[in-house]
């Protein structure tokens, strides 16, 4: 029966080339689309996790409510209770105060949270120092002194350049203010615009005699796994761990990133279903007039001892077949042309400049391609092929036997 379908199929080669390449384009475009969309949002996603916010971060229970520079846990403790876990060779982590306070040039003043932090730590849970350009500095050299890493955002906003002087002012843990001198040694830009211009980054070992906090004190250990796959899996685990801190991983962090993560992929099956929707009428066309001008050839079936269910699962295979031989076609096409922007990407500067960023996005877009988008294309188009053989299966069943043979 399946030679049979096959067979069947290009009997009318003009018809079933139209509705192969109409279904070949739709899921070539579905595919290519699917896997842009991907990209751009998990670009977003990797990289704001990668720069700002890393896979998980650990606070004092009451820091997250306003900020409070008492708000502080022990270094120690944390490191001493993740040296003992099971999945302490996994993680990478940075220990960091974050002080809120105002940022001040001779042209004006900004509020701002510092980062402050240790330069090593800091480098292997962030990839801001990647982000300084030759000509812009570097991040935290251990021969400056006060040196301060801002954004390229914030230092068009404060009117200074590499080397200007600015003044951080913050208040103390006694409630007094502070007021320290830095000068910029770097000017940093990532894909997201607006988490820079909150940011600024300076040495732990400048700011904290001036903060009157004890020795250890932390306000944030930021900590990054090897992806956001093995952050969910370890994710409970710290947080066990960890019992007594507030513990966050990226999606609780930011649940706009995790909600645009999760938007793209629903997105993704809801196009390529519209486009399946929209063939699958151009499908059942093609079946239906197949079967309209082979009414002889099939009374002739049921009257040599073929069943109606016979008759039905060789329309069901025809449409299978047909839809399937498409979706192959369309997918394989898809993927070929997204293959060699994996590496190199797709750059959108030419349509917006770098505006995509304001809003979060990257102006360079690496789609993704990956196992559960073509399952999901699989399983749409085996559905969209059986729900598209039933009216021309029906139709064929109706037919008598006699009248079809007669002609009539």
């Amino acid at each position: 029966m399946l030679n049979l379908a096959w067979k069947n199929i290009f009997r009318n080669r003009v018809r079933s080339g139209v509705i192969l390449t109409a279904i070949a384009l739709g899921l070539f475009a579905g595919v290519y689309l699917s896997a842009f969309m991907s990209g751009w949002v998990l670009g977003s996603v990797n990289s704001d996790v990668e720069a700002h916010l890393a896979h998980i971060q650990v606070h004092n229970p009451d820091f997250l409510a306003n900020g409070d520079i008492n708000a502080f846990f022990e270094r120690g403790e944390v490191e001493s209770r993740i040296a003992s876990s099971s999945f302490a060779p996994e993680i990478k982590a940075s220990y960091r105060l974050k002080i809120n306070g105002m940022l001040a040039s001779a042209s004006n003043a900004v509020g701002i949270s510092a980062k402050c932090v240790f330069p090593d730590e800091e480098r292997r849970v962030s990839t801001v120092w990647q982000q300084i350009p030759d000509s812009l500095g570097s991040f935290l050299p251990d021969d400056a002194k006060m040196p301060i890493v801002i954004s390229r955002k914030t230092a068009e906003k404060l009117n200074v350049r590499l080397k200007s002087k600015i003044v951080f002012t913050f208040a103390d843990a006694a409630g007094d203010m502070q007021s320290l001198a830095f000068r910029v040694s770097g000017i940093y830009k990532t894909t997201n615009t607006m988490l820079d211009e909150a940011e600024v980054f300076v040495r732990y070992s400048d700011i904290f005699p001036a903060t009157g906090l004890p020795e250890g004190a932390a306000h944030e250990a930021a900590i990054v796994l090897k992806d956001l796959k093995t952050c969910d899996l370890f994710s409970p685990q710290i947080t066990q761990t960890l019992n007594g801190f507030d513990v966050e991983d990226w999606k609780q962090i930011s649940p706009v990133l995790d909600m645009s993560k999760q938007w793209v992929d629903m997105m993704a099956v809801i196009i390529i279903g519209i486009f399946l929707l929209a063939l699958s009428f151009g499908i059942v066309n093609t079946m239906l007039m197949a079967v309209l001008e082979r009414t002889r050839e099939l009374g002739m079936l049921r009257a040599i001892g073929m069943g109606k269910s016979g008759i039905f699962r060789l329309l069901m295979l025809e449409t299978l077949l047909l839809t399937g031989l498409g979706s192959v076609i369309g997918i394989v096409a898809g993927a070929l042309l997204v293959i060699p922007s994996l590496k190199t990407g797709i750059d959108l500067t030419f349509l917006m400049s770098d505006n995509f960023e304001d809003y979060g996005y990257g102006s360079v877009i690496y789609p993704v391609l990956n196992l559960k988008m073509f399952v999901q294309i699989a399983v749409m188009v085996v559905i969209a092929g059986i729900l598209s053989a039933v009216y021309p299966a029906q139709k064929a069943l109706n037919i008598k036997v006699l009248d079809a043979i007669r002609g009539n």
